[in-house]
C-alpha cells in the first residue's frame, strides 16, 4: 500500500492537522510531527485525529519515538513508528512504559559522554554530515521506499502489533533494568493533566453558559394612573348589518339555553260532579185582538235560554215558539182558534208554549217545587205544574287553572341557577353580558291529567328557556376609548368591568358604565430601546425619569449579570398600573 508523507510545522494547530490529513490523496498518511512539538500533547486533538482518519476513511501513522505522544496514541487508538522505515504498531502500556525508560537511558548515557568529553566543539565534518543524514532520511521517507523500508499496509500493522507484543516483555524488562525502577515525569502527572484538560474545557463551557445564554432581565414598571367614571347612553340592534360602533349602536346576540324539566303538584281545585236537575216550564201570554198591530204577537224561547227562580238558574235543552203572525185570518188561541173579524176584536187570545229545562249546576238545592215563582221571560209569564227533580251534589276534587300556573311558577324557579350558570359557560371572554337581559321563560306548559280533570295529584312537564343578550367586549372597549377624549399623550390601561343600566328590553335604549384607568403613554417598545445593552442601575435612572413612571424594579436571572441584554428574547417587560396585583 503507498503512503503519503505529511511533515508537520511548528506553526501548525490541529485544524491544519486535520486538513491536511483530509486532503491527503493516499490511504496510508504517515505524520511526522517536529520534535518537542506540542500540539499534539492533548488528548483531545488525538482523538480528534484519529476520528478524522476514520470519517475520510484514511490510516493515519504518527512517526515518533516521544513516550507522551505513544501513551496519547495509546489512548486513541492510532498506530506509531518509530521511523519512516519501521513497522507501525498501536501503542500498549508496556510499550511505552519500555520507550519511556529506553529514552531516559539514553539522556543519561548522552549526559555521561558529554560530561568526559567536556566543551569539545563539534567538528564541521560532523555538523555538516548531520544535516545530509536527515536530509536522506527525509528523502527516504518521502518517496516511501528504501532498502530496507517496510510497506504500511494494514497485513504490516496487524504484524506489527503482534511482534510489538512480543518485544515489549523485552522492553520492560529492558526499561526496567535501565531505569532501575524510575517512572517517566509523564506517567507520574498523567492524571493532573487530564483533570486539568477535563477542568478547563468545563470552565469554558461554565463561562459560555452563563455569559451568553444565562443572562436574562425582568423589568416590571408600575404607571401612575387616575381613575375616571364613563357613562354614554347607548342602543342595541339585533340585526348586525345595522352596527354601527361610533353612534354607539351595538349588535346584541341572543344566548339561549333549554331544558326540560317536570314536577308533581297537588289538584286543589273542587266541582260538584253530581246531578242536575230537570224539568218543564210553560211560558204563557195574553193579548186583546184589537190591540195587536200588523206584527202580530209571539212567544219564541231559543235553546240555551236562562230561566230563573228563586236565584237558581235553568238552561233550556230545546227551543219553542206560538202566536200570531198578524196576518193570518185564523189565530190559534189556547181556548180554540178566533177568527180575526170585527165581531172578535175585543175578544182575549191566550197563547203558551212548554219548554224544558235542566239547572245549570248540579246540587239538590235545584229540586225546586211545582208552582214555583219564575222570573218573567219576555215579559211573559213562566210556571211550572210539576217539580224538577234529579239534582245531588258529588263534591271531587279537580285539575285547576290555578294549580296549573302556580305549578309552572315553581318550575321556572327550579334549578334557575343552575340554568344560569350554564348559559354563562356559552359566554366567550370577547363578549360582554347585558346583565338586565337575563330572562327565564317556562314555555310548552302541559299538565297530566289537564285542567278540569279530577285528579288529587297531576304531573307539569315544560320547557324552561335560559337566555341573555351579549355584545363584543372589543367594540364596547372601542366606543369607551372614543367617548374619553383623551390627550394626545395620554391612554387608557385597563377597564373596570363595563355593566348596563336602565336596560327595560333590547329594542329600548340603556346607559354604558364603566371605570377607565387612565395615564401617560407609555409603551414596552419604549422600555426595551432604552434598556439595551445598558447597566441595570442606568436603566432604573432613564425609566423612572419618564413622565407618570412611579417604580421600577429589575430582576436579573442571577446575581452576576449587571446589564440588561441586547436580545429582546432575554428582556420580559411588565407594564403594570400602580395598585394592581
Amino acid at each position: 500500500m503507498n503512503k503519503e508523507v505529511i511533515y508537520l510545522e511548528p506553526e501548525d494547530d490541529i485544524t491544519d492537522i486535520l486538513t491536511k490529513l483530509q486532503r491527503a490523496e493516499q490511504k496510508l498518511v504517515a505524520l511526522v510531527p517536529p520534535k518537542k512539538t506540542t500540539i499534539l500533547r492533548s488528548a483531545v486533538n488525538m482523538k480528534l485525529v484519529a476520528k478524522a482518519a476514520k470519517e475520510s476513511d484514511k490510516v493515519a501513522v504518527i512517526v515518533t519515538a516521544d513516550p507522551a505522544l505513544l501513551k496519547l496514541a495509546m489512548a486513541a487508538k492510532i498506530p506509531v513508528a518509530k521511523t519512516l522505515q519501521s513497522r507501525p504498531v498501536v501503542p500498549t502500556e508496556e510499550s511505552v512504559k519500555a520507550s519511556a525508560a529506553s529514552e531516559d537511558l539514553i539522556d543519561e548515557k548522552a549526559e555521561e559522554n558529554a560530561a568526559k568529553a567536556g566543551n569539545q566543539p563539534t567538528s564541521a565534518k560532523s555538523a555538516s554530515k548531520m544535516p545530509s543524514e536527515a536530509s536522506n532520511s527525509n528523502s527516504a521517507g518521502s518517496n516511501g521506499k528504501s532498502a530496507n523500508s517496510i510497506e504500511l499496509d494494514e497485513e504490516s500493522l496487524e504484524k506489527g502489533s503482534k511482534d510489538s507484543k512480543k518485544g515489549n516483555k523485552k522492553g520492560k524488562n529492558s526499561a526496567k533494568a535501565g531505569k532501575d525502577g524510575k517512572t517517566s515525569k509523564f506517567e507520574q502527572n498523567r492524571v493532573k493533566i487530564i483533570i486539568g484538560a477535563v477542568s478547563g474545557v468545563l470552565l469554558i463551557i461554565l463561562l459560555v453558559w452563563a455569559l451568553v445564554f444565562a443572562p436574562a432581565v425582568d423589568i416590571i414598571v408600575a404607571i401612575s394612573t387616575t381613575s375616571n367614571n364613563f357613562a354614554e347612553n347607548i342602543s342595541f340592534t339585533t340585526n348586525p348589518a345595522d352596527e354601527n360602533v361610533s353612534e354607539g349602536k351595538f349588535y346584541a346576540e341572543q344566548l339561549t339555553y333549554e331544558q326540560k324539566k317536570s314536577t308533581e303538584f297537588d289538584a286543589t281545585g273542587k266541582e260538584d260532579r253530581g246531578e242536575k236537575a230537570k224539568g218543564t216550564v210553560t211560558v204563557s201570554a195574553s193579548f186583546v185582538l184589537k190591540n195587536v198591530d200588523e206584527k202580530g204577537y209571539e212567544i219564541s224561547i231559543a235553546e240555551g235560554s236562562k230561566f230563573t227562580t228563586g236565584g237558581k238558574t235553568f238552561i233550556a235543552t230545546s227551543g219553542a215558539s206560538a202566536g200570531w203572525n198578524g196576518v193570518d185570518s185564523i189565530i190559534k188561541c189556547d181556548g180554540g182558534n178566533l177568527t180575526f173579524s170585527p165581531a172578535n176584536l175585543n175578544k182575549t187570545c191566550k197563547i203558551s208554549v212548554n219548554v224544558s229545562l235542566e239547572a245549570q249546576n248540579s246540587g239538590e238545592e235545584f229540586n225546586v217545587s211545582a208552582n214555583s215563582s219564575w222570573s218573567t221571560f219576555g215579559g211573559n209569564m213562566v210556571s211550572n205544574s210539576a217539580a224538577f227533580s234529579g239534582g245531588s251534589t258529588k263534591m271531587v276534587t279537580v285539575v285547576s287553572r290555578s294549580d296549573v300556573d302556580k305549578a309552572k311558577e315553581e318550575l321556572g324557579a327550579q334549578d334557575i341557577e343552575a340554568g344560569k350558570e350554564t348559559l354563562y359557560d356559552e359566554v366567550e371572554d370577547d363578549q360582554l353580558v347585558i346583565e338586565p337581559s337575563y330572562a327565564v321563560d317556562t314555555k310548552d306548559a302541559e299538565s297530566n291529567p289537564g285542567i278540569g280533570s279530577e285528579a288529587e295529584k297531576a304531573t307539569l312537564t315544560a320547557v324552561n328557556s335560559y337566555s341573555v343578550y351579549v355584545v363584543d367586549r372589543a367594540k364596547i372597549e372601542e366606543f369607551i376609548k372614543a367617548k374619553s377624549e383623551l390627550a394626545s399623550d395620554q391612554r387608557i390601561y385597563s377597564f373596570g368591568e363595563p355593566y348596563f343600566e336602565r336596560f327595560t328590553s333590547i329594542e329600548e335604549s340603556a346607559r354604558l358604565k364603566a371605570t377607565t384607568e387612565t395615564g401617560p403613554t407609555v409603551t414596552e417598545e419604549e422600555i426595551l430601546e432604552q434598556s439595551k445593552g445598558k447597566k441595570i442601575g442606568e436603566v432604573q435612572s432613564r425609566l423612572k425619569s419618564i413622565t407618570g413612571v412611579s417604580t421600577v424594579d429589575i430582576k436579573p436571572s442571577f446575581f452576576w449579570v449587571s446589564s440588561v441584554p441586547n436580545n429582546p428574547n432575554k428582556v420580559t417587560i411588565d407594564l403594570t398600573v400602580e395598585g394592581e396585583h
